[in-house]
């Protein structure tokens, strides 16, 4: 797979010298729960694949080596005072980089939507809004996303959040996500799809008239009918209509 990606064979290499590798801040943490049943699988079987790293200037102005993949393998090789194998590829940008990272991650534990947003957020200023908002907002993410693009009537897809393609076109997003955090956290106990029937209900309403007040106290008037709801047309029309005032 990774010869397929890079078109060419490389030579595998080896090192004790562990300060080698630099940390990587577009990379996911260090997991020590990962790094212990990587030690009892080197253990029992050996060291069966290799680290992949590279060797650039791009991230820190000066060369330095670092793990692109493996690297929880790498540190559980470092507890257990072994050599370090690895292949080191060529990558040419920093999209470049973030690409060949998510693609390598993805072939053995796949990587979620936060993961892409903290290693896209190193180099495109929209990234890191989105991940500030989700540490700031109880929403989840693709519901922030559809704020952010002001995208009421779909779920909003994730691919673009993969690709490095995710922008904020919405002006008015920051103060949407502080409104619909206040919804979110009142409407907790909905199904996710009820959720987005309310974020698609209080995207069309929130204009100059909108009155987060009285969105809040019509929740509480009809919370008794909103723990009973699932997600579908009827329920659609419910929340149109008595939570957020809009027409059928």
């Amino acid at each position: 797979m990774i010869m397929n990606m890079i078109g060419k064979e490389l030579k595998v290499k080896h090192t004790s010298t562990y300060a080698k590798f630099s940390i990587l801040p577009m990379n996911r943490g260090i997991d020590s729960k990962h790094v212990q049943k990587m030690i009892t699988s080197i253990r029992k079987m050996g060291v069966i694949r290799c680290v992949i790293a590279c060797t650039t200037n791009i991230i820190e102005g000066e060369e330095k080596t670092y793990i692109i993949d493996g690297q929880h393998l790498a540190t559980a090789l470092e507890r257990e005072g072994q050599p370090i194998p690895y292949i080191e590829i060529t990558v040419n940008s920093e999209e470049d980089l973030i690409e060949k990272m998510a693609y390598l991650n993805n072939s053995s534990k796949s990587w979620d939507l936060m993961n892409y947003i903290n290693a896209w957020k190193m180099i495109r200023p929209d990234y890191m809004k989105l991940f500030k908002w989700k540490n700031m907002y109880d929403i989840e993410i693709s519901m922030l996303a559809c704020i952010a693009t002001n995208m009421p009537s779909i779920r909003f897809g994730t691919q673009p959040i993969k690709n490095g393609t995710f922008q904020i076109s919405n002006p008015k997003a920051e103060d949407m996500c502080k409104a619909f955090n206040d919804i979110f956290l009142k409407i907790g106990m909905a199904d996710r799809g009820v959720k987005f029937q309310f974020l698609n209900a209080f995207m069309q309403a929130y204009n100059p008239t909108y009155s987060h007040s009285k969105v809040m106290a019509a929740i509480d008037k009809h919370m008794k009918t909103v723990k009973l709801m699932s997600s579908g047309d009827e329920t659609g029309a419910y929340i149109r209509k008595q939570i957020f005032k809009l027409p059928k």
